[in-house]
């Protein structure tokens, strides 16, 4: 049950809290997910909730059906994060195990919000008939939930609750040069284009550059201290291994990655439009959302050896906590 708490995305997180807040407000009284993280999930993410017709209105008529007494076990109680200490039970069990089951469905590390909404659909029956009165379907919420923008919110009550950590910034170089017929891989992604970088790896400068911002930023050396050219293993590997590399080992520490800001300097070939499939690839590797990452580009306005096309070059700054 941790390792799933763990992996819920900051929104996630916030649904939770506010749940637990709900719970303390009512007494803990009734069944804690059924109706608790119901609350949470509108507080957390409207926009989603609204859209299906849950409001608070729904939620006060939710909790008119409320048994009397039915206390929730605090001997059972877990850290739910940042000291939120949340009880749980046979339907919070299944709630989550569902959800997790939602996420790797589809691949993905984090549990959102709406992986805990289909949790909730699939094992409280009082959630789903009140989906049902309201008209929606399963695959309502299904084509909600997949429809909804990777979660961003950055709640400022919430943060100053439960912040603990301090950000710790970290900046990243790379540069390659550049040979005709070789593979140009750029962030995890293939630009067509007549020449490519000369490296031991796949010459990834702009997932190269990204590993020695993150390790910068933790004090944990460089990109060679953990894969050197030295060692034949890493001849030819895919960058963004190098990048899942670090999400574990992040993991591992305690750490998390807040934002990632890159500019890739190179006078050809145009990046821009392959930047929305480079964000993809490098946010799945280092399991974060999207929008976390910002991508940018930049030519050397013909100057030295990038200007004349014999070279590209990345600059990052990474910023994590823990």
């Amino acid at each position: 049950m941790i390792a799933m708490i763990d992996r819920l995305t900051e929104r996630a997180k916030h649904a939770l809290y506010y749940a637990h807040m709900d719970v303390r407000q009512y007494g803990g009284r009734g069944e804690f997910f059924s109706i608790f993280l119901v609350t949470g999930l509108v507080k957390a993410n409207p926009e989603l909730m609204n859209r299906l017709g849950f409001n608070e209105q729904v939620i006060q008529k939710l909790r008119a059906t409320l048994p009397p007494e039915n206390p929730i076990d605090l001997s059972r109680a877990v850290d739910g994060g940042s000291g939120v200490f949340v009880a749980f039970g046979e339907t919070t069990t299944k709630v989550f195990a569902d959800a997790a089951k939602e996420a790797d469905s589809t691949g993905e590390r984090r549990i959102t919000s709406g992986h805990l909404l289909l949790g909730l659909y699939s094992d409280s029956p009082e959630i789903r008939s009140e989906f049902e009165t309201l008209g929606v379907t399963e695959e309502i919420v299904r084509k909600a939930v997949a429809e909804e923008p990777r979660e961003r919110m950055q709640n400022p009550e919430y943060n100053a609750l439960t912040r603990r950590h301090t950000a710790h910034p970290g900046i990243g170089y790379d540069l390659h040069r550049l040979e005709a017929g070789r593979r140009l891989m750029i962030g995890g992604v293939h630009v067509p284009f007549d020449k490519g970088p000369v490296g031991h790896s796949d010459g990834d400068v702009l997932a190269h550059a990204i590993c020695d911002a993150l390790l910068g930023a933790a004090g944990m050396g460089d990109i060679g201290k953990h894969f050197p050219d030295t060692d034949p293993k890493w001849k030819g590997a895919n960058s963004l291994i190098f990048l899942e590399h670090l999400c574990k080992l992040f993991d591992d520490e305690g750490l998390q990655i807040i934002h990632i800001d890159a500019v890739v300097i190179t006078e050809r070939p145009k990046l821009g439009p392959h930047f929305p499939a480079m964000r993809e690839a490098l946010a799945k590797a280092l399991g974060i959302e999207v929008d976390q990452i910002n991508l940018k580009a930049k030519t050397n306005e013909g100057v030295d050896a990038i200007g004349r096309g014999e070279a590209i070059a990345a600059h990052v700054v990474a910023t994590i906590t823990g």
